[in-house]
């Protein structure tokens, strides 16, 4: 992966612009995971949180069966 553009404030702009979105559509909570970015993503406010905090719902979806490994953290956003 290239890392030229790293430090442009592209990632703050995405994730900002992101959240703005889902505050928009009243979507009131907002899970991620990573596995590289937990030193990013808290200054947006999200907080670490256990697996089994996630409702059912969003455990069962694509992300987190398939697409992240298990070792992924997961942050969780209360947009309201």
């Amino acid at each position: 992966m290239s890392w030229g553009l790293r430090g442009f404030g592209i990632g703050y702009r995405l994730t900002e612009a992101a959240l703005e979105l889902s505050r928009d559509y009243g979507i009131e909570e907002v899970y991620l995971l990573t596995e590289t970015a937990d030193l990013f993503f808290p200054r947006f406010g999200f907080r670490q949180i256990p697996r089994s905090e996630v409702p059912h719902n969003v455990q069962s979806s694509v992300e987190f069966t398939a697409a992240c490994p298990a070792s992924a953290m997961v942050l969780d956003l209360r947009t309201v």
